[in-house]
């Protein structure tokens, strides 16, 4: 600075000094304020407070995978949820827990509602994500045809479960009735992963398993007796679910649940999402080799229902089917068991059209 500004400087009246350092403070103020303010007008929505719940199910085959999906994605959190996933070894557990209100949703077999509608549970289905039954009865490899099955073990996860029903069924479209053919159902307590162990170690004689891991297993030597995907039958598998308390209770928590697993499903059908579906398949499943990967990639894309809905006529069929089981099963009323008030709100809102408006 020269000697002449330094000394116009000097002789600058204090109160314009005063005046500049004023103006210089609430500038740097208005900074700081902005600065703090920032982060709060541009975060993601999901940073706001969210709400702690636990969501349960024992599904630990590729029908999980919008599970996975909505976890990697932070989608719970997107809708306001601080999730706890929980693995139940088995659905009544979850029941259980869903009654005590230890957990606000679970997904579990809709054979489970019907059980839980004879005891007096006020269990509700609220979506239903699987409808196509793609499974395959695999068996030991010395069981090489139908007729072999006459006095052997099918591992079931429980009476009534998912995998009892399709065992069931293989067998009708086998024409084996399994009281004549001596076929016991050995319940094998938990999730496929323990059906597939006790199939392997001989523990039992055959079991069901779910799409792409029936055709691994048939490649591994573990024939298959019956492709029940080729069938193209449909049938009410893995349902959400809740009870009417909570729901009324806590319906903001069951809607954001909703809302990030059928997000998830869209994102999981999407082409552009299929590197990130195969890598989360890969892991879950501790798949290494590529065809293996591509097989339950594309088995996953096939399964799911873009807009889950329950459905009455499908749970009325199911209801047919366990009747065989346990005839007190008829006098379920199914319209008590199911509520798809959640679901048609996702569809009027236009919540559904905005995930497939590509």
């Amino acid at each position: 600075m020269g000697r002449q500004a330094w000394q116009r400087l000097k002789q600058k009246p204090a109160i314009t000094l005063r005046k500049d350092r004023l103006v210089f403070g609430l500038l740097a103020f208005l900074w700081l304020l902005a600065a703090s303010l920032l982060p709060t007008l541009y975060a993601p929505r999901f940073v706001a407070a969210q709400v702690k719940s636990n969501l349960s199910s024992s599904v630990t085959s590729e029908s999980a995978a919008h599970v996975w999906m909505a976890q990697d994605r932070g989608l719970f959190k997107k809708y306001g949820l601080e999730a706890q996933f929980i693995l139940m070894p088995r659905n009544p557990l979850a029941v259980a827990a869903l009654v005590a209100g230890e957990i606000d949703a679970a997904i579990i077999g809709p054979g489970h509602l019907f059980n839980a509608g004879l005891s007096g549970a006020d269990l509700i289905g609220i979506a239903n994500f699987h409808q196509k039954l793609d499974f395959r009865l695999n068996a030991r490899p010395e069981i090489k045809k139908p007729e072999d099955l006459r006095g052997k073990r099918v591992a079931i996860s429980g009476p009534g479960s998912t995998s009892h029903l399709v065992s069931m069924l293989s067998l009708q479209g086998m024409n084996i009735d399994p009281v004549q053919a001596r076929i016991s159902f050995l319940t094998i307590p938990g999730t496929e992963v323990n059906r597939r162990i006790a199939l392997e170690t001989n523990a039992v004689d055959a079991t069901t398993l779910r799409g792409a891991m029936g055709d691994l297993y048939g490649n591994k030597g573990y024939p298959v007796l019956y492709n029940m995907k080729k069938t193209g039958a449909t049938l009410p598998q893995n349902m959400m679910v809740t009870t009417r308390r909570i729901a009324a209770a806590k319906p903001q928590v069951i809607e954001g649940y909703l809302k990030a697993l059928v997000e998830a499903i869209a994102l999981t059908l999407d082409p552009a999402n299929k590197e990130l579906v195969s890598k989360l398949i890969a892991s879950k499943l501790r798949l290494s080799n590529p065809p293996e990967v591509e097989e339950s990639y594309n088995s996953v894309i096939d399964s799911f229902e873009r807009a889950p809905h329950p459905s009455l006529e499908g749970m009325k069929r199911l209801q047919k089917i366990l009747t065989q089981v346990n005839s007190k099963i008829s006098e379920v009323r199914v319209e008590n068991i199911i509520d798809s008030s959640f679901m048609n709100k996702l569809e009027s809102s236009g919540f559904m059209q905005s995930l497939y408006k590509k």
